[in-house]
């Protein structure tokens, strides 16, 4: 079960599931447990296709269950491409038109970033190859699916002014590419044999520690100035603790001691925190204090 969970990258579907039912609520008002399983669905096809793409790379940085994944590669790529056509095409079916060709370009991105389909003067590449887009492509997947699957998928009245959903999603962007910089910090050794331009293989850790510190105070700037403009409310403010929390652990653990447990303990826990405010903000709605502080 550690292989399968480390094989499908579970700590990223948790994050994605949690962070689906968050924006669900901010963004509608309402906790969408079916698009939170859909985003669930389509990041494992994700991690899976990259898992069986980056056997050679996951080997020098020891990432377990890699000898797993090398041994039913070609299952697992077969598989992944049957469920996810046979998934898109049941999604023109049963959800609305908008979200289903969101999932179509949501899993282009996702192709484009384990196979070499993105067209460049040097040739096709893949995202993982381009330096900027590697450390930046998973953020932007990331805000296509757990923030615009509620947005299209969710039938309700938007809760939020397009100027407030600006700012969460901008928090949420920056937020999320801390995370793709710490796990490269981890993975720089195998990145850098195999060629992968990441920032701590192009910078070094130390600059790379500076890039998340960086991300971490912008993304809370984002939504600070949203709360001073009054197009986010204190509850959505809220959530600047959690970039904080993440610069706060790297300083404290340091940009050349990151571990694999430490990347995937931080992912959980952010998904944890995700679970507490929304449970804190239902507390707070249910005893009828005021939401719009």
């Amino acid at each position: 079960m550690r292989d399968l969970a480390s094989a499908l990258r579970l700590h990223i579907i948790a994050i994605a599931a949690c962070a689906t039912l968050t924006f669900g609520y901010l963004f509608k008002g309402a906790y969408p447990v079916g698009l939170a399983l859909l985003c669930g669905f389509d990041w494992a096809i994700v991690n899976l296709l990259n898992r069986a793409t980056d056997v050679e790379e996951d080997r020098l940085n020891g990432i377990a269950a890699t000898e797993l994944v090398a041994r039913h590669a070609r299952a697992i790529t077969l598989g992944c491409l049957g469920a996810l056509a046979l998934s898109l095409v049941a999604g023109f079916v049963a959800l609305p038109g908008p979200l289903a060709a969101l999932r179509v370009l949501f899993h282009l991105l996702g192709l484009g970033y384990s196979y070499r389909l993105v067209p460049t003067p040097r040739g096709l590449r893949r995202f993982k190859d381009l330096y900027g887009f590697k450390n930046s492509m998973s953020a932007v997947m990331f805000v296509l699916s757990v923030g615009l699957y509620p947005l299209l998928g969710v039938a309700a009245p938007i809760s939020l002014s397009s100027w407030g959903i600006a700012a969460v999603m901008g928090f949420f962007f920056l937020f999320e590419h801390t995370f793709e910089v710490l796990y490269d910090l981890r993975d720089v050794d195998g990145d850098r044999a195999v060629s992968v331009p990441t920032y701590p293989v192009v910078h070094g850790a130390v600059v790379s520690a500076r890039i998340i510190y960086a991300l971490c105070g912008l993304s809370a700037a984002i939504l600070a100035a949203g709360r001073i403009a009054g197009v986010v409310t204190t509850r959505e403010l809220l959530m600047a603790a959690a970039p904080l929390a993440q610069a706060l652990f790297l300083r404290a653990r340091g940009p050349d001691r990151v571990s694999r447990a430490d990347c995937i303990g931080a992912t959980y826990a952010g998904a944890a925190m995700l679970l507490v405010f929304l449970a804190g903000t239902a507390a707070w709605q249910r005893a009828g204090l005021p939401m719009d502080l």
